[in-house]
This record gives C-alpha cells, structure tokens and sequence, in this order.
C-alpha cells in the first residue's frame, strides 16, 4: 500500500507508527476550507500491502471528524479513507470513485481537493 496523507488531517498521530514514512513535504494552501489551516505537512507513506484494509481502518479512526480524507492505493485498488468510512474499489471504476466523491462532498470536503490518484 501506497499513499499520502496530511498531518494535519489527524487526531491521533499515533496512527504514524504504523506506516513508513518515504517523504515529507510543506504545501502553502489558497485553498483551504474555512476548518484548514493553510500550510499542510503532506507525508507519502507506504505499508504492507496483505494489512491495507486493516491499515486503512485504523487510519478511518484516526482522522478529525470534519472534512479530511486520506488517498492510498495497492497494486489493483484504491482506498479513499475518510473519518469512520473506508471507500475501497478497483482502479478504474468510475462509478465506485463518484461514490467516493459524492460521499467526500457531502461532509465538506471541497470539490478542488477531490484530486487522489489511481
């Protein structure tokens, strides 16, 4: 498993522990939800990929309640990880990514950062 997530996104860092970390970097951001601060800490992980489900689960709860979400991806699937609820779904499902984006709307988070990767 493969993916990013921002530091800031999280309520419980902890989580970390479980992922390696491969990069860190500062994004300044112009478009921040009114919750957002502006400057995000983006870190790309990587875990086992037999763990994903459980991982992405942990993460689930480990997210602030409003408006994060965190993008990973294994070799065939995608997670798209948001506080409580796990999207997981084939690469290249068009439909399963709308439910996805839909569902992402729906708690706030702004429809420019609905950009994660297959």
């Amino acid at each position: 498993m493969k993916g990013l997530l921002l530091k800031e996104s999280l309520a419980d860092t902890k989580v970390l522990d479980l992922l390696q970390v491969t990069s860190s970097e500062s994004w300044q951001i112009n478009n921040a939800a009114p919750y957002q601060p502006t400057v995000w800490t983006a870190l790309s992980f990587e875990a086992d990929a037999n763990e994903s489900d459980a991982i992405a689960d942990k993460l689930s709860q480990a997210l602030k309640a409003q408006g994060w979400y965190i993008n990973a991806s294994t070799e065939t699937h995608v997670y798209v990880i948001f506080p409580n609820k796990v999207f997981k779904y084939l690469k290249g499902d068009g439909i399963a990514r709308g439910e996805a984006s839909r569902y992402a709307l729906s708690i706030g988070i702004p429809k420019d950062q609905l950009d994660w990767d297959e």
